[in-house]
């Protein structure tokens, strides 16, 4: 299986953190936040790995050759400024036409019993890990919320009025979700989230709900480094 790993964006919000490097080589407890990502989907079966960088690339590229990480491809959108759907768009023509891939966020920790959860529901797919505990998340206002009716999400994104759970940033997907991004970056919708609401409006995406006591955060703010920090174990 291919794990494929959004890591162009500059995360300006932990520029104080950073130093100027790609946020997702910040380091969390002993491994930069990329390193922790790609050994854990290898622990559900991802074998090889398309990272899609942009910001200060070079240092990504340095990072994995320096480290002798194998079964690595990047792929450079030149468009990284832009909205995370043009990311996901451009592995488009790297995968086959019978691809299912896990898509994770390059700023994401999630505990291994919420991955392996995900991919004890693979044959659902299409599958977003998601969070039924709002109350638990960790900057609820700035976290991507999803709506769910029994096991299907009906609605995503982060100012919708009503929730039931909030996306974790991971998913399992086949090819059927790039044409709703392309359809999506068209009309102006530029964003990961917008290419999904215009998914779950033709197909169904199903919820896998993540186990109860399973960490997971977002490192994208300071606050966030500082608590993954203190409070990042596997789970």
């Amino acid at each position: 299986m291919i794990g494929v790993i959004i890591a162009a964006g500059s995360g300006e919000r932990l520029s104080s953190v950073s130093g100027g490097k790609p946020k997702t080589l910040i380091d969390i407890n002993g491994k930069p936040i990329i390193q922790w990502i790609i050994d854990d989907l290898r622990s559900v079966g991802a074998r090889e790995f398309i990272l899609v960088v942009g910001y200060e690339h070079e240092m990504i590229r340095e990072y994995f050759t320096k480290n002798g990480v194998a079964g690595i491809r990047f792929v450079y959108n030149d468009n990284w400024e832009r909205g995370n759907g043009i990311s996901v768009l451009s592995v488009s023509d790297y995968l086959l036409d019978d691809e299912v891939f896990l898509l994770a966020m390059s700023d994401h920790l999630i505990g291994k019993k919420g991955l392996r959860a995900l991919m004890k529901m693979k044959k659902e797919f299409p599958l977003l890990l998601v969070d039924r505990d709002p109350g638990n998340v960790f900057d609820i206002e700035d976290a991507t919320k999803v709506m769910v009716k029994g096991r299907n999400i009906i609605n995503i994104g982060k100012n919708i009025s009503e929730y039931n759970g909030v996306d974790a940033g991971i998913f399992l997907l086949d090819r059927r979700v790039f044409p709703f991004l392309k359809a999506s970056i068209e009309k102006g919708g530029e964003s990961l989230t917008a290419g999904i609401k215009a998914m779950i409006e033709a197909h169904a995406l199903t919820a896998c709900t993540i186990p109860e006591g399973v960490y997971w955060i977002d490192i994208d703010s300071e606050d966030a480094y500082h608590n993954a920090m203190k409070t990042w174990r596997h789970s």
